[in-house]
Formats: C-alpha cells, sequence, structure tokens
C-alpha cells in the first residue's frame, strides 16, 4: 500500500487536504489532492481538485479545476479557471487549455 507522502524542501503548502503517495515538491493551495498524486517544482496548484495518480508537471498551472485520475500535465501548461480535464487525459508542454478536456484524449 501507499505510505505517508513526500513533500519537498521547496514546497508550499497551504490549506490542502493531501492523501497518502502525494510527492509535492511545487506549491499546492487551497486543494485536495487524491492519492498518488505528483507535482513537480515550479507547478502551482490552487483551487483544484486533483484525483489519484496525476501528474502535474514542472511550471504547469491549474488553478480552479478538476484534474480527474491519471491525467498527465505536461511542463509549462496553462488550465484555465472552471476547466475538467477527464481521466487519463494528457496536456502536452506549454499547452494553453480553456476548455474541458474529455476522458483518454490528448491536447497539444
Amino acid at each position: 500500500g501507499m505510505t505517508g507522502h513526500r513533500i519537498g524542501e521547496n514546497a508550499v503548502l497551504d490549506n490542502c487536504l493531501i492523501t497518502d503517495g502525494c510527492n509535492i515538491k511545487g506549491t499546492v493551495r487551497h486543494s485536495i489532492l487524491f492519492s498518488g498524486v505528483t507535482v513537480e517544482e515550479g507547478a502551482i496548484v490552487e483551487d483544484a481538485v486533483v484525483m489519484g495518480h496525476s501528474m502535474i508537471k514542472a511550471g504547469a498551472v491549474v488553478r480552479h479545476c478538476i484534474i480527474a485520475e491519471n491525467a498527465t500535465i505536461e511542463e509549462v501548461a496553462t488550465i484555465a479557471a472552471d476547466v475538467t480535464i477527464g481521466k487519463g487525459a494528457k496536456i502536452g508542454p506549454s499547452a494553453m487549455i480553456y476548455e474541458d478536456v474529455k476522458e483518454g484524449e490528448e491536447q497539444c
């Protein structure tokens, strides 16, 4: 099973709910992270819900949105407010996403 979570020395956490198995090196504020979520250094997650085993890569910005299970948000991608990223979806590097992305879709 999962054991605890790993918080990097440069991580910033403010008013979050973080489940076991998360690996956080970036900034997480007012968000809920389910088990096994990774937030890389330089990534920002604010006012968001990130479901299990999703990955937020370095420099990505996720604000006011929902990221479903097993999604990947690549480096420096930005997810706009009120957007839902579907299960297993993949958002490419430096992408700017303003609309919902369906389950399993890839957006570059």
